[in-house]
């Protein structure tokens, strides 16, 4: 019998829950919600608005809710960029060691990449040399990994929460992702040949919208490709269509609506910066890094 642990992972835009099995090496999945909470909007000089944070304790309310009615034995909670910078994430951890008596923990940016990285280490066998890059909403973090090891990593300050936040023009969002790109360096790293993995909500959502799902299913999303002509038509469609027309093409995220142009732009620039024409799509994040590492 395995014990069966929550991770709740509470990012800049996003907060994702998984709950799972783990006996040994072996895991089962049991239930997965993944809601956008939008706690990095209007986030300035460090102070996450009030809104955001209430945004986020009535869903943590609702996911520990639902970690134990699966009888969850331990529940891990993480925050990344946003809770990194602000000033006032008291506010959260405070509130959820009150009520819960559970801790927040900030992963620092090396945690943040070691789990990502754990996640999909194995998940792309057949392929040789890998870029992996997580688009969050406040960071996008890059791994270069050879014969299954972290060979050079970095996290950038870029993301499509912090993009909607500083800038409203799309010439100007371009000019920072690609002076971004240019400073992390990863392109001075990566071996001749290599193949491209990309986590995080913006990716998924676009393989999910390509193949019209209209709830989410992992198996139709994971290990998917997504073509540099996928990122232009849809980048073209969500310059056309207002916020309510997009959420009726992503019920199962529909609050994603008004970052999905500045996730498409920043993969976009990702795409120009590395000089691919394709990327396998991973629905494993963090979380399943986390787990994996959990100690029965």
């Amino acid at each position: 019998m395995g014990k069966i642990y929550s991770i709740i992972d509470v990012g800049t835009n996003s907060i994702l829950l998984l709950i799972a099995e783990k006996d040994k090496n072996n895991i089962s999945v049991l239930h997965r919600d993944a809601q956008t909470s939008s706690l990095g909007k209007g986030m300035k000089n460090g102070i996450l608005t009030q809104d955001g944070i209430e945004r986020v304790k009535a869903l943590l309310d609702k996911f520990i809710r639902i970690s134990r009615d699966y009888h969850a034995e331990k529940i891990i909670i993480t925050g990344t960029s946003a809770s990194r910078e602000a000033k006032n994430i008291s506010a959260l951890s405070n509130w959820l060691k009150e009520k819960y008596e559970l801790p927040y923990l900030i992963l620092t940016e090396e945690q943040e990449i070691y789990y990502i990285f754990l996640a999909n280490r194995f998940e792309f066998d057949e392929l040789e040399d890998l870029v992996i890059f997580d688009i969050g909403g406040g960071s996008t973090e890059f791994i270069i990994a050879k014969q299954k090891a972290i060979d050079y990593s970095i996290s950038t300050k870029m993301g499509v929460r912090r993009l909607n936040n500083d800038f409203d023009d799309e010439s100007k969002k371009v000019a920072y992702c690609r002076a971004k790109l240019i400073e992390s360096d990863v392109m001075q790293h990566t071996p001749n040949t290599f193949s491209v993995v990309g986590v995080g909500g913006t990716v998924t959502n676009l393989i999910a919208v390509k193949h019209e799902l209209k709830e989410w299913d992992s198996e139709k999303v994971h290990k998917q490709v997504l073509t540099l002509h996928d990122i232009e038509y849809f980048k073209s469609m969500w310059k056309k269509l207002s916020f309510d027309e997009i959420e009726k093409l992503i019920p199962f995220d529909p609050h994603r609506s008004d970052v999905l142009l500045s996730g498409t732009i920043i993969l976009e620039c990702i795409f120009e910066y590395l000089q691919i024409n394709k990327i396998f799509v991973s629905d494993r994040g963090l979380q399943f890094g986390i787990l994996q590492d959990a100690k029965n």
